[in-house]
């Protein structure tokens, strides 16, 4: 019997991120700290603790981004997604930036997560495009973004220092 061609994307639910998800998201951060240190660049320590997360979090609910905690189909946080630039010139275009929980990776939550929240920016009259960064040395990321309908625009890619080390991000654009 052959694999089908595609699997059935797991169930996800954005949740927009208040004060009251302060312990979770510090657990979900505080796990996951050396993983995500692979690919962005490390947070100040002040960041895992209790003070400095309500903090942080208190400014991004006031602040027009999104940002939003991905949850499974058992409500267990397994990542967070959000756009950025919201408000900000170009006022047609927001960034989409993402993160899995190193133990949810190649469950599709990121597709699943990305398409989501895709649709709905599609329903936002001001936006015209999402883009979105992935590092070189990340293709699963890269990857997530083309299969959710993202093309890479070359002419924007960047590098950036990570740890002292250049990284290449590739840019990626969604019309929407």
């Amino acid at each position: 019997m052959s694999a089908p061609s595609h699997l059935a994307l797991p169930t996800v639910f954005l949740h927009e991120a208040s004060e009251a998800d302060w312990p979770e998201l510090l657990e979900f951060e505080t796990s996951n700290r050396v993983f995500f240190e692979k690919w962005v660049p490390a947070r100040n320590p002040g960041y895992f603790a209790q003070e400095p997360l309500k903090l942080i979090i208190q400014g991004l609910v006031a602040d027009p981004d999104r940002f939003y905690l991905i949850r499974n189909q058992h409500q267990q946080l397994v990542g967070r997604i959000n756009l950025r630039g919201l408000g900000k010139e170009p006022y047609n275009s927001a960034e989409l930036g993402y993160r899995v929980g190193e133990q949810h990776l190649g469950k599709g939550y990121a597709k699943a997560a990305v398409l989501a929240l895709a649709k709905q920016a599609r329903e936002d009259p001001v936006l015209t495009q999402l883009v979105a960064f992935a590092a070189d040395n990340n293709p699963a990321s890269s990857t997530v973004l083309q299969t959710c309908g993202f093309k890479q625009d070359e002419a924007a890619t960047k590098t950036v220092k990570l740890n002292n080390v250049p990284l290449t991000l590739l840019h990626f654009v969604l019309p929407l």
